[in-house]
């Protein structure tokens, strides 16, 4: 189906899975796999993470492509994108909304879609520079950058790097080549006119706001606030996980999944 590094699980209604940066498929999406007692999961590794081939283009106008070619194999699938990753499963879903049976976005990094709000144009004025001087940084210098702008303090960014292996500073360098995700022009109109359920997905970041760490907090918050306002989408807020409920509270979110994944099934139902 496609030359990208794809984990296939299960059998039954397709569901693609899309990481964020700084991952891959396996990596961000672990404890979904006890979905394939009913799905067919597609935990797929985007152009140059985790064991997918390298791109001279890395981000979501190549990711775009990438699911789409995969969507066209096995449609109509569910979409599940985390931070970046849900900036192309929104992208996608609203360019080809025949390809899409729903679409659960976690955390999408899609700033631009709440400029205006000071908690968004904070996160901004921080994090957009970082990926704007990336091409002048090497790989651990761009780490340094973005954790930096996000309010890590020196330690952490030091235990982080440390704890790295070759699959991290791959998808590290990778990310340092994305394109910035913050402005990515997504079909908000059609997503608000879709009929498969949307649902955007959101942490409570406790521990960071207890730790200081307001500002990505409040950007998330705002951000994923105005997708959903835009698609018409459900909010979901995760309480006790900040940018990863499906690592943070897995049964929760799967128990999420299956809901809107039924719900889909029973409206095809209903409709035959």
């Amino acid at each position: 189906m496609t030359d990208l590094h794809v984990d296939v699980y299960g059998e039954g209604p397709g569901a693609v899975f899309i990481h964020g940066s700084f991952g891959w498929g396996l990596d961000t999406f672990p404890q979904q796999r006890s979905l394939a007692d009913v799905h067919r999961l597609f935990l797929i590794d985007r152009r140059g993470f985790g064991r997918s081939p390298d791109a001279d283009l890395v981000g979501w106008p190549t990711d775009v492509e990438d699911v789409t070619g995969l969507l066209e194999e096995v449609r109509p699938a569910h979409l599940v994108g985390q931070s970046y990753g849900a900036v192309v499963a929104l992208l996608v879903a609203g360019r080809h909304p025949e390809l899409v049976n729903s679409i659960v976005a976690i955390e999408p990094v899609l700033f631009g879609a709440a400029r205006g709000d000071p908690r968004a144009d904070a996160m901004i004025a921080e994090l957009k520079p970082v990926f704007e001087r990336a091409h002048q940084m090497n790989t651990q210098a761009f780490v340094t950058a973005w954790m930096a702008a996000l309010g890590y303090t020196r330690e952490a960014i030091v235990d982080r790097i440390d704890g790295y292996s070759e699959r991290d500073w791959r998808a590290a360098e990778a990310t340092r080549r994305e394109r910035w995700p913050g402005d990515a022009p997504v079909a908000f109109d059609v997503l608000a006119a879709a009929s498969f359920p949307k649902v955007i997905v959101r942490g409570d970041w406790p521990a960071q706001r207890r730790a200081g760490r307001v500002m990505p907090a409040e950007a998330m918050q705002a951000t994923s606030e105005a997708a959903a306002r835009r698609s018409l989408a459900e909010l979901v807020v995760f309480e006790a996980s900040a940018h990863n409920p499906q690592m943070e509270e897995p049964e929760r979110f799967n128990d999420l999944l299956r809901r809107i994944w039924s719900a889909r099934l029973t409206r095809r139902c209903e409709c035959a």
